[in-house]
């Protein structure tokens, strides 16, 4: 019995392979249109593309292909063509902008960058991407039917570039490089206030100016120590209950006392 099915299977492979072939030399468009769709209903894009490609050719200028071409961009979609998927979603939707396929053309435009999207330390270029188009999309559908997915989708990306732009803030301060985590971190915080922890931002700030002021030359040390005066007395105002405040108010008894020495060294 084994056997009889592999004999089976094979003559079937072999059937369905041939009447692919047929299909692929055919000048018959409905036949060949008939098997692309087949194909595609059966989700083996990488079979419906080529005959969608030639039905393009052919009947360009002839009939609308409007099907055809939303299925083509669809089928380079679900194939993992992102990049070409991408191309042709967008063309057709600029084509046919009134197609009932335009918003989901939309969406898969969208969602093509968003797929290639690589983790947060890598290059952000097609998280960029996806974030922008994702905004046309809901700029012309603003109640689409993905629009729940399409706001998970961004806040998973934006997510990335969040987690990627911290890393780069908290870098500058793990290498000792204060005043520029210092404003690396303010650009953070400014950029996502979204951020789950503004405190500890506030806190690496106000500790970067700290010891910013405490390596400075000896002639900028008052102002500097000045300038993070006022990044304490900030913190403060904002987070009077944060867990780091202990340990700002021990800084910052130092920082008085180094103020007063360095005013009466100038002395």
């Amino acid at each position: 019995m084994r056997k009889i099915f592999i004999i089976l299977l094979s003559l079937s492979l072999f059937a369905c392979n041939k009447s692919y072939q047929q299909a692929l030399k055919s000048n018959d468009v409905d036949e060949k249109e008939k098997v692309a769709n087949e194909y595609f209903e059966k989700e083996k894009y990488e079979k419906a593309i080529p005959l969608y490609e030639q039905l393009l050719t052919v009947l360009k200028g002839q009939k609308s292909v409007e099907d055809i071409y939303f299925k083509y961009a669809k089928a380079q979609y679900y194939n993992q063509s992102y990049e070409l998927a991408g191309y042709y979603l967008r063309s057709f939707y600029q084509t046919y902008p009134a197609s009932k396929n335009a918003e989901e053309a939309g969406f898969l435009e969208a969602k093509s960058y968003a797929d290639v999207s690589p983790r947060y330390s890598l290059e952000q270029v097609n998280t960029i991407k996806a974030i922008s188009v994702f905004n046309s999309f809901l700029t012309r559908y603003p109640d689409s039917k993905y629009k729940t997915e399409v706001n998970a989708e961004m806040d998973k990306l934006r997510g990335k570039l969040r987690k990627k732009s911290y890393e780069a803030a908290y870098l500058y301060y793990k290498i000792e490089q204060y005043h520029a985590a210092s404003v690396a971190l303010a650009n953070f915080i400014e950029e996502y206030p979204e951020y789950e922890k503004p405190d500890e931002i506030a806190y690496l700030i106000v500790k970067s100016n700290f010891k910013y002021a405490e390596q400075s030359y000896s002639e900028k040390k008052l102002e500097r120590f000045e300038e993070y005066a006022t990044s304490y007395q900030d913190f403060v105002n904002k987070f009077p209950n944060s867990e780091y405040i202990g340990e700002l108010n021990k800084l910052n008894q130092q920082a008085l006392n180094k103020i007063k020495n360095t005013k009466k060294d100038k002395s």
